[in-house]
């Protein structure tokens, strides 16, 4: 009878364990990409935890510089006037959600006029659409804090003729988990 009643208790507390654990897991991150809030280029990223090794997320990049003032003085400009791209990703760390990670994405974006150089042919603008894919580094405190390092490069499929051909994505980003 001893034996069944401390059978019973340990599986109670090991219940109450494994509740207590999911409870305080965030499983919400918010953050913004420094690298591009600099360029003029403010990202802005939502990051959904599924398990312990695997997020979706989405970001959505705009421009704040202002646009006319390219256009009405033929200046080369490679910049973007929009990007939207939910990803997926894997984590390979030793912690919830953290160290190395890949991932996998898709990205509506629209491309200003260029005007080209040396290097690259002159493209009318437009929005396009790609496949890609990304590697980086995530770290987290205790508190909940986050901060990453990513690089990523996507393949423009539709309108490759009117925008550029690849589509980079380069990433120094600080958040929150919530």
């Amino acid at each position: 009878m001893k034996k069944c009643i401390l059978l019973v208790a340990l599986m109670y507390s090991l219940m109450f364990y494994s509740q207590q654990k999911n409870d305080s897991l965030k499983q919400n991150e918010f953050k913004i990409n420094l690298a591009y809030l600099i360029a003029g280029y403010p990202e802005i990223t939502y990051e959904r935890l599924l398990t312990d090794e695997t997020s979706v997320g989405i970001s959505m990049l705009f421009s704040i510089n202002d646009t006319s003032s390219n256009e009405n003085n033929n200046e080369s400009s490679n910049g973007y006037n929009f990007s939207l791209i939910p990803y997926y990703r894997v984590y390979f760390g030793q912690q919830t959600n953290s160290g190395f990670f890949i991932d996998g994405n898709l990205a509506l974006y629209s491309q200003k006029h260029t005007t080209g150089d040396f290097f690259t042919n002159a493209k009318e603008g437009g929005t396009g659409f790609g496949i890609g894919f990304g590697v980086g580094k995530k770290y987290k405190t205790k508190k909940g804090w986050v901060a990453e390092f990513t690089f990523g490069l996507i393949r423009t499929l539709i309108n490759a003729d009117k925008i550029d051909l690849i589509y980079p994505r380069v990433g120094i980003t600080i958040g929150k988990q919530f």
